[in-house]
């Protein structure tokens, strides 16, 4: 099995494939029927939910571990954001799914937490699942015409502060390592220019919030040039 190389031409290969899905299969779907963008959503919280599914059973089933297969994971609750903002069209959903699904989702697109890459089943199921909630997080933005607000910003850093509270308190009783906040996460990440354990976490946190305002920021030029 080969190892993961960020720059080998496989990785690069995914990377640009994942690109190609979440931005131009809504700009396609945009102008087709309701049928047909229904079509695409249902579609997209199938392969999430399979996903999901595929996690629990080589995370938790194969490894006799059924803690470690939980649906804890930052990508997991952005999963259920996405997920639900397709059930019941309210935008806190987006709005979470969009800061820490595109931030979260989009750094293990680019830096999977996998030792080993292509052919590697899990590095596919991988790639494809992060891709499923970017896609969905597009969906909503160029079909839904959804966008954030400065005021969301806020929200979605105290939805994740919430979370993760509630995040560290099961990694106690469980003895697991969700959001990696016990141990950085295996191969080259943002954690690698980072303190060691445990003030990677606070280190993580400022990281999240110059991301999520940075990620908001185009809007923001975007307003003031319209006004």
């Amino acid at each position: 099995m080969n190892e993961l190389v960020l720059l080998s031409p496989s990785h690069i290969t995914s990377v640009l494939l994942s690109l190609l899905v979440i931005i131009f299969i809504p700009k396609y779907f945009v102008n087709k029927s309701q049928k047909h963008k229904k079509a695409l959503m249902n579609s997209i919280i199938f392969v999430l939910l399979i996903n999901q599914g595929m996690d629990f059973y080589r995370e938790g089933i194969l490894s006799n571990q059924w803690q470690e297969g939980l649906p804890l994971h930052l990508c997991d609750f952005s999963t259920m954001a996405i997920i639900l903002y397709f059930l019941t069209q309210n935008r806190n959903f987006f709005v979470f799914a969009f800061f820490f699904g595109i931030a979260g989702g989009g750094m293990s697109i680019l830096t999977p937490d996998t030792i080993y890459g292509f052919p590697y089943v899990g590095y596919i199921q991988s790639q494809i699942g992060h891709t499923m909630i970017l896609l969905g997080v597009t969906y909503a933005m160029v079909i839904d015409e959804q966008r954030p607000y400065i005021n969301d910003v806020f929200k979605a850093l105290l939805y994740a502060s919430v979370l993760l509270i509630f995040t560290h308190f099961m990694n106690y009783i469980l003895g697991t390592n969700y959001w990696f906040l016990a141990e950085k996460p295996v191969g080259d990440n943002i954690t690698s220019f980072m303190r060691a354990e445990p003030f990677h976490i606070i280190d993580l946190y400022i990281a999240a919030i110059l991301i999520c305002y940075a990620m908001y920021l185009p809007y923001l030029i975007k307003d003031r040039r319209q006004n």
